[in-house]
């Protein structure tokens, strides 16, 4: 579907109130319908659209297709869900249902962070509710969870926006094989692996390979062009068994990051943008070998522990 994405004008600043009122999420198994009295009655609401415009932080752009509206990202200082304090702007973002999924939403956020760091925000905020699917564009998107929002039942994330702070997201490929494989070395030595094997190499070789057919993924974070943290899965294929009725396996691998670079919500970014990827290679299950370290961080996205794992050397 072909869109633009655009910033607000001001004849549209009426429409925070009808698309804050789309974007509350309706868990699985409500029924009913949400009283729309709510965006009016609760002061948070009231605060991410009453009187838009009128500060210098309100910032807005909107989504359209064949000329009509049909999402808005704004951000605004103001005491809604997801204010953190009065220098940095919280998010909000909607789209109609029949337009979601279908990348404008990154778009708006990409857009809008764009100009935030254009003018100097040092960081940005959201409120989700901690069962919102969008939680995970919301972590593309380089927010990481701080904690609790105004209940438990939502998740406070923070991104940083200014480019001192910001980091770079992508995926590995050919030309960052070396820089991967010499983490990955820093990785395997920092476990406890002998340092008299040079698995590089093999490794260099293994990365050839499998990107090529698409049998490893890697997500990478840079800062400044420089490698600083990594991720992958390997996509295996077993007969299907009831939890995994498609066979796909996704091994997950290679999470490390350096150490200057680490409790900053990285490696969980790293982390979802992989764990996308097996979803779309349509894998049933993820299984990694954990490190003491990271048992907080997988256990927090939902991995639990398996005692029947084995394995035999050969």
């Amino acid at each position: 579907m072909e869109y633009v994405v655009r910033n607000i004008r001001q004849e549209e600043w009426p429409l925070l109130a009808d698309f804050l009122y789309e974007a509350i999420y309706v868990p699985k198994g409500f029924e009913g319908e949400v009283p729309r009295s709510v965006i009016h009655d609760d002061p948070k609401c009231r605060a991410a659209y009453l009187g838009f415009g009128t500060r210098p932080d309100d910032r807005a752009v909107v989504a359209t297709v064949d000329g009509a509206v049909v999402g808005v990202c704004w951000v605004r200082t103001t005491d809604e869900y997801g204010h953190i304090d009065d220098e940095t702007p919280s998010f909000s973002i909607s789209l109609y249902k029949p337009y979601r999924g279908q990348g404008m939403g990154t778009a708006m956020m990409g857009a809008l962070l764009g100009d935030l760091r254009a003018v100097g925000y040092a960081r940005a905020s959201l409120s989700v509710q901690k069962e919102n699917p969008a939680l995970r564009l919301y972590e593309r998107m380089g927010f990481r969870i701080v904690g609790d929002g105004f209940d438990e039942s939502e998740w406070l994330m923070v991104c940083p926006v200014g480019r001192e702070l910001g980091l770079e997201f992508c995926r590995l490929t050919e030309k960052n094989v070396p820089a991967f494989v010499e983490l990955r070395m820093a990785q395997l030595l920092e476990e406890g692996a002998d340092e008299s094997m040079d698995l590089r190499p093999a490794l260099a070789d293994y990365c050839a390979r499998h990107l090529a057919d698409g049998g490893f993924v890697s997500w990478l974070a840079l800062d400044h062009g420089k490698i600083v943290a990594t991720s992958g899965i390997s996509v295996v294929e077993k007969p299907p068994y009831p939890s995994c009725p498609t066979g796909r396996i996704a091994l997950v691998s290679s999470m490390y990051t350096e150490p200057a670079y680490r409790r900053r919500g990285i490696a969980r970014d790293l982390l979802c943008r992989v764990l996308d990827e097996a979803r779309v290679r349509g894998c049933g299950v993820a299984q990694i070998t954990a490190s003491d370290a990271g048992v907080p961080l997988y256990r927090a996205l939902g991995f639990s522990h398996n005692d029947n794992f084995f394995q035999i050397g050969l």
